[in-house]
């Protein structure tokens, strides 16, 4: 996953440049100031850290840089993913800075936000010396690196399945168990919902029919009235002659004629058949006007009902059918949450099981770590001997932390733990003689990190899952045979991922597949600066210039003979 180009626009001094990288280890040199830190200024602003705008080129309202990667990894594929982007074989970054402080970042020309980038960037490049894009300074990070290390990573799936478990079950505790006191308050509250819509005995459709009688019954009066209006109308009374009377009379005399003139005998039939009709609508009426009694208690009964009926709707819901609905929803809570201490005890003994096994595994695990520890340090201190740094203390520091709720139970005690296990781990370091060990980010000097980070990352080889790393002035305090060593360090790291490295040691410079070389000059008073990716006559000419003087023979004839 190396870095395959970096451009850089109206950046620092830097009006418009690129560089293109080798996969395997490249060198950059040049004079002092130069310009070299631009390159890992841009590139750091590339993978998301913080830039001044005191960086924009003068005269410019805003800056740029470019950074594309190649041959992604499946740890970046992931991640992108996870950001809701595709994953992709190439990765290009393009990152604005504007004087306005409202810069933009961009992944394979999406819109993305500082944090995500710096996320994704821990993945695709270590830059070690002057600047803090550094991995390894995170113990999380630290911790990692001896899993990769030792090869654990099986031991580490097989707990972490286990936790995964014991920690989702936790979870479900957790969300059954409520405070007593609002337990209690809660079951009081359901019981008295479920009470007041039990006792209200609710018939599905009551509603309705309460609303049509109570019609009736306040309009009795009027409809009793109308009603024996209707019935003197028809039968009629001492005084009015009845519309009944009266058809019954038509229709007599129509049977008369009809005996006269036979086309008559249908009218005459069918004013029979109304008068029989009109008799009984009558009957049926007059049993009605009996019936018919306004009653105030009824009536007051009704009320009272119907006056139920709208509490319980405004309080549980629009109509019966709903209020019946939410009175099954409550009587299920309350039965669940009854049940609850049978469900809990079952919970408690598997959380029990799984908290044990746990434990074991994560002893386990942290027993290979130890081991694995052990060597590293032995390894590192031995790679530091090499690079002049033979007084060097390593140690990786283990702890964990009791905890009377953790989740984890190792040797009858419990412990705070995660998905990674109960260790925490620490790099620790004393470059000097009669130093104490201080914290891996506590070195003092930026050359002696680089080294110590090139020696892990030797160590580790491929298992490391950063595709570039930088090394910015990795040789201060070291010269001659301790250059050659580094660089050869720097080669075999080289062989597993790639290695970009400012230098000004010739001794560095020459094992490099790739040297690239930075010059400062002055045009039309202009300050500007030129990259450029050396080929064999020139690389010979800059590595002469570092040995002392390109235009030496000595140094030249010298500066031939390391390229070899």
């Amino acid at each position: 996953m190396p870095l395959k180009e970096l451009r850089i626009k109206n950046f620092a001094i830097i009006e418009a440049a690129s560089v293109e990288f080798d996969p395997g280890f490249n060198v950059i040199s040049g004079e002092t100031g130069a310009g070299k830190s631009i390159v890992i200024d841009s590139l750091n602003a590339a993978l998301g850290e913080r830039v001044s705008v005191e960086l924009i080129k003068s005269g410019k309202d805003s800056a740029e840089v470019q950074a594309y990667f190649d041959n992604i990894n499946k740890e970046v594929k992931a991640m992108l993913l996870e950001a809701g982007f595709e994953p992709a074989e190439e990765l290009l970054i393009k990152r604005e800075i504007n004087r306005t402080g409202k810069g933009r970042c961009y992944l394979n020309d999406s819109l993305v936000t500082v944090n995500t980038l710096k996320q994704i960037s821990e993945y695709l490049a270590d830059i070690h010396g002057q600047h803090e894009h550094q991995a390894l300074l995170n113990p999380k990070n630290q911790l990692e690196f001896v899993d990769a290390f030792g090869k654990l990573e099986n031991e580490r799936l097989k707990y972490s399945e286990v936790y995964a478990s014991l920690e989702a079950l936790s979870k479900k505790r957790a969300s059954l168990v409520l405070n007593e006191q609002e337990k209690q308050r809660k079951i009081d509250m359901l019981a008295y919902t479920i009470k007041e819509i039990d006792e209200a005995k609710l018939i599905e459709g009551e509603d309705e029919e309460i609303e049509k009688n109570r019609n009736i019954l306040v309009n009795s009066e009027k409809i009793s009235a109308s009603i024996a209006e209707v019935y003197t109308l028809l039968l009629g009374d001492e005084n009015i002659f009845s519309s009944v009377a009266g058809i019954e009379k038509a229709g007599k005399k129509l049977e008369v004629l009809a005996g006269i003139d036979p086309s008559l005998k249908t009218s005459a039939e069918s004013l029979k058949n109304t008068v029989i009709e009109l008799k009984e609508t009558a009957e049926k009426v007059s049993s009605y006007k009996e019936k018919m009694d306004f009653d105030p208690a009824r009536l007051e009964e009704m009320d009272d009902r119907r006056d139920l009926l709208l509490k319980l709707k405004k309080k549980y819901g629009n109509g019966i059918h709903e209020i019946i609905a939410y009175l099954g929803e409550q009587r299920a809570e309350l039965n669940s949450i009854t049940q609850n201490e049978e469900e809990l005890g079952k919970i408690d003994a598997e959380i029990e099981t799984l908290r044990l096994e746990a434990g074991k595994k994560a002893g386990a695990l942290s027993e290979k770590r130890k081991n694995a520890a052990s060597e590293l340090e032995k390894r590192v201190v031995a790679e530091l001997s090499d690079l002049g740094m033979a007084k060097t203390k390593f140690k990786v520091d283990f702890s964990k932390e009791e905890q009377a709720e953790g989740l984890l139970e190792l040797n009858g005690k419990k412990y705070l733990a995660n998905k990674t296990g109960v260790d925490r781990i620490q790099f620790l370091i004393s470059s000097n003689i009669g130093e104490e060990l201080k914290p891996f980010n506590k070195i003092a000097s930026g050359g002696e990190m680089s080294r110590v980070m090139l020696s892990l990352k030797v160590i580790t080889g491929s298992s490391d899952k950063v595709g570039t790393l930088v090394f910015d002035e990795i040789d201060t305090g070291i010269g001659g045979n301790m250059g050659l060593a580094a660089g050869k360090k720097m080669k075999e790291a080289a062989k597993s991922r790639q290695v970009i490295c400012i230098t000004h040691l010739p001794q560095i410079a020459a094992l490099a597949a790739q040297h690239i070389c930075i010059e400062k000059g002055v045009k039309s008073n202009k300050t500007f600066i030129k990259i450029e990716k050396l080929e064999q006559e020139r690389r010979i000419k800059e590595v002469a210039r570092m040995l002392g003087g390109s235009d030496n023979k000595a140094a030249v004839a010298h500066a031939k003979e390391l390229l070899k």
